[in-house]
């Protein structure tokens, strides 16, 4: 018994008994992949003093993962690899005119940095944009502000016309004004040598707007002290001069002695001298003549021999803007109607009288003056 007991001591030295620490490590090795741990290098690997023993180097950080497969040989991951959280910005955009007047509420927009903006840009109907200032198509680090600057758009414009009321001829070029939307204008009549404004139709102040807007200055000459419409009829007692204006030059065709024509205007001018219109550009004196009823017969022959060529136009009215011109039954005769400017017209046939003046017979046989047709080319 002795010599077995003594070998069983020889065989006990060779045979290394279980270490304490890998006995606790298998022992926790079920509990170690069913839950995850960070390990600080600040704190003790184990609450086992054992196990505080079995090293004494500092440990790095590491993470472990349920499910993993580990053998004493674990699988460390930096903890720098950690997901970093994004960052949060935003951007405001400002609306505003040329004088940094707002013309509409910010918008602002929220998101992370490095994530595409995307805004569409509003519009006005009274602006349109000029600068955008600051931008950028990414939310930064830091909050933006984004200005878009808008400048305000022109209005319609204003057209000016200056007009002998007599004769309906234009004195001065047209002028055409323009300026921003709500910008104020004031217009005043040209000085024309030889005449003085009488009249004017269409707002002489006012504000720019999306209408385009007419305003004409009616002249009269200086000597013309009254124009009177009149419809009467004279009979002249002796010959008598046509001219193509009071005071102005003789047609070739003057009026003999007892002729009955009609007047349709008089003019008396600051020199006592008064003018009868009989017709067209026609002007005679009013002297040597007398009041008469209607001519009852056709004895007495046409005033002006004309001359007729067909022939197939067309054109258009220009006048004054927005005055109608009269169109008449015949050259020199009695007006039947009236076109406003800019009227389309169609021309069958070309009256030539015998001073040189054209008239256009139109389409419904009224005749007007040629020099207020244009012609299309």
């Amino acid at each position: 018994m002795k010599f077995v007991d003594w070998l069983k001591q020889k065989l006990n030295t060779f045979v290394s008994p279980q270490s304490r620490i890998h006995g606790n490590r298998r022992g926790r090795r079920h509990d170690y992949h069913q839950r995850k741990r960070w390990h600080s290098p600040e704190s003790n690997i184990s609450e086992d003093p054992q196990l505080a023993d079995t090293d004494n180097e500092p440990t790095k950080p590491y993470y472990t993962e349920p499910g993993d497969e580990s053998t004493d040989d674990q699988v460390i991951v930096p903890s720098e690899a950690k997901e970093v959280p994004k960052i949060e910005s935003q951007v405001t955009f400002f609306y505003v005119d040329e004088d940094n007047r707002e013309i509409k509420e910010p918008d602002i927009l929220m998101g992370n940095a490095g994530d595409r903006l995307s805004l569409q840009f509003p519009s006005f109907d009274k602006y349109y944009l000029v600068s955008i200032e600051d931008f950028s198509t990414y939310f930064e680090d830091e909050d933006q502000e984004v200005t878009l600057r808008y400048g305000l758009k022109n209005g319609l414009p204003v057209i000016v016309y200056f007009v002998d009321i007599d004769t309906g001829k234009i004195l001065h070029h047209v002028r055409i004004l323009s300026d921003k939307l709500g910008k104020p204008y004031d217009i005043h009549a040209e000085n024309i040598e030889g005449y003085r404004v009488i009249n004017n139709t269409g707002q002489t102040y006012g504000y720019f707007d999306d209408q385009t807007h007419g305003v004409i200055f009616y002249y009269r000459r200086n000597e013309w002290k009254t124009v009177q419409p009149v419809e009467y009829y004279i009979r002249l007692k002796a010959n008598h001069n046509v001219f193509d204006e009071p005071n102005g030059q003789p047609l070739k065709t003057g009026l003999p002695a007892n002729v009955i024509t009609k007047v349709f205007a008089r003019i008396d001018l600051t020199d006592k001298q008064s003018w009868l219109n009989i017709g067209g550009f026609e002007w005679i004196e009013n002297s040597n003549l007398e009041p008469s009823d209607p001519p009852t017969n056709h004895v007495i022959p046409p005033i002006t021999k004309t001359s007729r060529n067909p022939v197939m136009l067309f054109g258009t009215i220009d006048f004054v803007v927005g005055q109608p011109i009269d169109v008449f039954d015949e050259p020199y005769g009695t007006a039947v109607g009236a076109l406003e400017d800019g009227s389309r017209v169609s021309i069958k046939a070309r009256i030539v009288d015998d001073q040189g003046l054209i008239w256009y017979e139109l389409a419904d046989q009224s005749v007007i003056f040629s020099e207020y047709v244009r012609i299309d080319e």
